[in-house]
């Protein structure tokens, strides 16, 4: 049984980060394996990470900041890609998508201050991981998660989805990566997407961890393995919706056990058990909670993002850790 999200660490190490430009409401609440496996009596997902990818011949990107331009599906797309300390391009490295919220995109400006005050490539650079950075559409900047959220992008039906599978596929690439163990997390729209990027294609992602984000009802997810998720809201922002997303998961991973529920810091966790593929599906609750990106100090001037003991990163890093594709 993997073990529910770990007390978070110190983010000691974290850039101070203030995000006071939120008080303005600038972003807003709304928002061919595995039938082989199957056949010969397989579980399709393991929680065994200890398997490395084969090793690459460190002709790749290696350590520090890269930043894309591309031409994808007719649309200009641009992403940054973040290697750690010490990444040589011969030893295959996770890789977790960082979808940004609603906004926080679509300059150069936006780009570095979520690449910042996320905390994940701080966290990265400690954990010997790749991550990706990856632009929404439109101005204000935004992702397709369907129709729930949001902008031009929704309206527009960008194949937002489409876009990240490629983007996985081109640093896949450029650099060595364990491709059984790539992550999405984001914060907001970025969590409506990471949802659905899940939901259409659970053979591509090892698990998923959305802060204040849902799962757009409409949506039909792919069959296919079960998904391992990591569902972060606040007690104040929308929890109806985020619970409905977490009731889906529950049972598309046929989880019939009984809850376990567990303190963690300021929030209160609830995991489903016996689930399918031996998966879990925990929803972590911030007391008192709104919209944001959860940390122990003042990451952003809004209505219930006061510091609190948990920190969003370290808890969906601590639940990735668990997961890899078979």
């Amino acid at each position: 049984m993997p073990k529910s999200p770990s007390s978070p660490k110190s983010a000691a190490a974290h850039p101070s980060r203030k995000w006071a430009w939120l008080a303005s409401g600038l972003l807003p609440y709304p928002l061919l394996l595995c039938p082989l496996l199957l056949a010969l009596g397989c579980t399709p997902s393991k929680t065994d990470t200890s398997v490395s990818a084969p090793p690459c011949d460190g002709s790749g990107l290696t350590a520090g900041d890269h930043a894309r331009t591309q031409v994808v599906d007719g649309l200009e797309r641009t992403w940054s890609i973040h290697l750690p300390p010490g990444a040589d391009s011969t030893s295959a490295l996770p890789v977790v998508l960082n979808l940004h919220p609603f906004v926080l995109g679509g300059n150069e400006v936006f780009h570095e201050l979520w690449r910042t005050e996320s905390g994940l490539e701080a966290l990265a650079d400690m954990e010997g991981f790749i991550v990706v950075h990856p632009e929404g559409t439109g101005d204000p900047a935004a992702w397709n998660a369907g129709q729930a959220c949001c902008g031009d992008a929704s309206a527009d039906e960008v194949d937002d989805v489409g876009f990240l599978l490629h983007l996985i596929e081109s640093v896949s690439q450029e650099t060595c990566v364990d491709e059984r163990r790539v992550y999405a997390t984001g914060m907001s729209n970025g969590g409506y997407l990471s949802h659905r990027l899940a939901c259409e294609n659970p053979d591509r992602v090892a698990a998923i961890a959305p802060v204040v984000g849902s799962l757009s009802e409409e949506l039909v997810c792919a069959d296919g393995r079960a998904v391992p998720v990591l569902q972060i809201s606040g007690s104040e922002d929308n929890l109806t919706s985020r619970q409905a997303s977490v009731d889906h998961w529950v049972d598309a991973n046929e989880c019939t056990g009984q809850a376990q529920v567990t303190e963690n810091g300021a929030a209160t966790c609830t995991t489903a058990t016996d689930c399918r593929d031996g998966v879990s599906v925990t929803h972590c609750v911030i007391s008192e909670g709104g919209h944001c990106w959860f940390s122990d100090h003042q990451a952003q001037v809004a209505p219930g993002c006061d510091p609190v003991d948990f920190v969003s990163e370290q808890e969906a890093w601590d639940f990735f850790s668990q997961w890899a594709l078979p």
